[in-house]
Order: structure tokens, then sequence, then C-alpha cells
């Protein structure tokens, strides 16, 4: 099920993990050798460079929301452009809701301002004192690349670090905080680190990260162990929780589900 939300950002990665960016000892790959023909001495040194800064961040605005709202698909979709930023030794990708991505294979200081470039395009990075990342609202095409160095570039951000780089546990933590709840039925539900106790089973779950074929009323998780072969679809409700089965919106059979009026498959309160 995730495999197939998130196809485009998992190929995404296995490109950026691919891709090992040249050093002072090593061939020089497309990217490097594109960035020598603007700045002959640079070399692409992001092990030194990023890796202090390995993991997973994300906009601030979007964690305080989810923290309010615990409501991962509304939280997401305020904002259109909302980007996450992994950092591993291999360099710097971003991707816009999980959806769509792109690499920056090459990272070098410049008049010690820190860059990422791949082989077409580059953005500026900051660091503040907080380890809070700032990164230019735009890409910008490495052909025009010298005349941006002294220039006032927009910054977005800032970006907070939530975690380890491919560990995305953390934001069904945020939501779910590790709380038990008793169901309508009289279940007991214990939530943990991307797992579900149900009555002293425990299922494995998945968050879809990948809101562009989810539903849009809630957080919609995946049973790894095929509890069922839909979607189940939490909203917050009260102390607890209203759960809807559903599927996803590309789905033949999809049915729209009005989480206000139609009956929730369990409550946990």
């Amino acid at each position: 099920m995730q495999t197939k939300l998130n196809s485009a950002f998992l190929l995404f990665l296995l490109f950026l993990n691919s891709v090992l960016c040249a050093d002072n000892n090593t061939r020089l790959d497309p990217t490097l050798e594109m960035v020598k023909k603007v700045f002959p001495t640079i070399q692409c040194n992001q092990q030194q460079l990023l890796l202090r800064y390995e993991g997973t961040y994300v906009k601030k605005g979007f964690w305080l929301e989810l923290e309010k709202t615990k409501n991962y698909a509304l939280s997401a979709n305020q904002e259109s452009d909302f980007l996450i930023i992994s950092i591993n030794e291999y360099g710097l990708g971003i991707s816009f809701n999980y959806h769509e991505g792109q690499g920056f294979e090459c990272t070098f200081e410049k008049d010690n301002v820190l860059w990422s470039c791949n082989d077409h395009w580059c953005r500026k990075l900051q660091i503040d004192h907080q380890k809070q990342l700032f990164m230019s609202a735009g890409s910008y095409d490495l052909k025009d690349f010298a005349s941006l160095f002294n220039k006032d570039i927009p910054m977005d951000g800032p970006f907070i670090r939530i975690g380890k780089d491919g560990d995305d546990s953390a934001y069904f933590e945020k939501i779910f905080q590790h709380k038990c709840y008793t169901s309508d039925i009289g279940e007991k539900w214990c939530f943990g680190k991307e797992e579900i106790t149900i009555d002293s089973k425990v299922h494995k779950v998945y968050l879809e990260l990948d809101i562009v074929f989810t539903p849009k009323y809630g957080n919609a998780l995946a049973f790894n162990d095929k509890l069922s072969d839909n979607l189940f679809v939490f909203v917050p409700y009260k102390n607890g929780w209203k759960i809807f089965q559903d599927s996803w919106i590309d789905s033949e059979n999809h049915v729209e589900v009005n989480p206000l009026t139609d009956k929730p498959w369990r409550i946990l309160q």
C-alpha cells in the first residue's frame, strides 16, 4: 500500500542514495563537472558540510499546526509548497508532500555561504544558532549561478529536524502520542511507534504521507498485516478518535466519506 503512494518519492530517494558526489580523490560526476565549468576550484564536500545536520526536516509552521490539529492531511494541506528536506552522507533532497522530489548531491561553501546543486539547479542553505534550516525559496539555473552570489535571495523556512533521515515515525508519534483508548465495542487500543496494539495483538501500521491519493479529512493509516485492504482514517474526536474505513481516492470503487455525518467503523475514547 505505502509503496503505491510513495513511489515517486522512493524513486527519488533511490536516486539520491545511488549518486555519490565526487571528492578530491574520485572521478568527476556530471554534477561536479557542470559546477566546475562555473567555478573551477569548487569540490563537492557534502560529507563534511552536511553530515553534521543529518536528518529529516519539516517546516516549523507545519509541525506546530500538526501538534494542534492532530490531523496530518489537514495540516499538510495548509501549504501547497510544503517541503520536506532530507540530509544524509550522500547529499540533500527535498520533496513536496512526499509526492515529488529533487536531489542535490553537490554541496559546497562559497564565501561562507552553503549551496547544494545538481546538474541543473542550485539552492542556497542557511542554518541558524538553533540548528534551524533555511533554504532559498526557488531553484536557480546553474547556467546563471555565478550572478547569484551577490544577490539577496528570498529564503524559505525555518525547517526543524524531526528525526533521522529515512525515519518517518516522528509523524505517527506526534499525532498519537503513545496513548491508550477503549473502543465503542470494548477493545483496548494502544499506540506505539508505528504500531497499534488491539487487545494485546500488535499491528504494524504506516501513516500514509503522500496525501495526493489519500482522503483529505484525517490521518490515513495502512495496516501491514492485512487487517483490511482498505485505509483506516483517524479523525480527532473529543478526547479520542473516530475511525473510518476508506480507500485511495483513485480506487475504482472509492466512495467519498463525510466524517461529520457518516457512521465511523470505530470510536475510541
